[in-house]
């Protein structure tokens, strides 16, 4: 079944959101950042430079050039002046309480931004700092008295990935168990997980991977997103489709499976590349 109402697309972005995946990746991992989320690519630079009038990995960054940074590597127009930024023609969200994952946050006095960061949720934001000389994370509340606004810079349907993500991540290390009774989160299998996370948000799913694996429509390995279904064969369900969990960016999925439960796992090698079968997309 398609999503309810008004969701989204990602702009070539598949989360790898906001899944504590510590570290930054180096070298020429920076250019798989389409395939990531705002909120997972702002987490990854923490730790990076301060540095007037920067905005790359190389030099480091300002407080306008980590934004440009981020939304240029998801394939979002952004200007790369502060005030610019700040009077984009995004939605303007005036109250703090209001703001959700990926809002770019400014602050300052008036109409006059001043510094800026893009909130990564429950409270924090990311932001380059010029008193700390790097980009670190903040709570919101130690500039709640400089807010001017945010811009809404994501559109729905990456607000919704990002929402899933989150809303899977909460459940990591919940203990798998073939055949869990589904609509309690004390135990899941793959099947009844999948259906849980996505039925949060209005995505009605049915029970079983295989069948799972007929709903919305087909998208090719190479060309996944995050929040899409992705299928494999397992030792016992004999060269039919067995398992099925969401794919999170950056070749992984969160899934439940055996020991650990609910985890992440890479989808490019191993195991899960050797008995991928396909993939669905019900977020459209």
């Amino acid at each position: 079944m398609m999503v309810k109402g008004s969701m989204f697309r990602a702009a070539g972005l598949t989360v790898v959101m906001a899944i504590a995946l510590s570290g930054v990746m180096a070298g020429s991992a920076y250019a798989a950042y389409d395939d990531m989320d705002a909120v997972s690519l702002s987490k990854k630079l923490v730790g990076h430079d301060f540095t007037a009038g920067e905005q790359t990995i190389a030099k480091g960054f300002d407080a306008s050039g980590l934004n440009y940074y981020v939304y240029k590597m998801l394939d979002y127009k952004m200007p790369r002046a502060l005030n610019d930024q700040y009077n984009m023609n995004k939605p303007l969200i005036k109250s703090l309480s209001s703001v959700i994952e990926g809002d770019v946050l400014f602050f300052g006095k008036g109409n006059t931004p001043s510094s800026s960061g893009i909130y990564i949720g429950n409270g924090k934001m990311v932001m380059a700092s010029k008193s700390k000389d790097e980009v670190v994370t903040y709570s919101t509340s130690t500039f709640s008295n400089e807010f001017i606004g945010a811009r809404r810079i994501l559109t729905a349907n990456d607000q919704l990935r990002t929402k899933l993500v989150l809303e899977a991540q909460k459940y990591l290390g919940t203990p798998y168990v073939f055949g869990a009774k589904y609509g309690q989160t004390e135990t899941f299998d793959c099947s009844s997980f999948m259906k849980w996370i996505f039925s949060q948000y209005e995505i009605s799913l049915p029970r079983v991977s295989r069948d799972q694996a007929l709903e919305g429509k087909f998208v090719s390995k190479s060309n996944l997103d995050t929040g899409d279904l992705v299928f494999f064969t397992t030792k016992d369900s004999k060269g039919k489709i067995g398992h099925v969990g969401m794919y999170i960016g950056d070749g992984m999925m969160v899934h439940t499976y055996g020991e650990g439960g609910v985890k992440y796992s890479t989808i490019d090698s191993g195991w899960w590349k050797e008995h991928y079968v396909t993939a669905r997309r019900v977020i459209d």
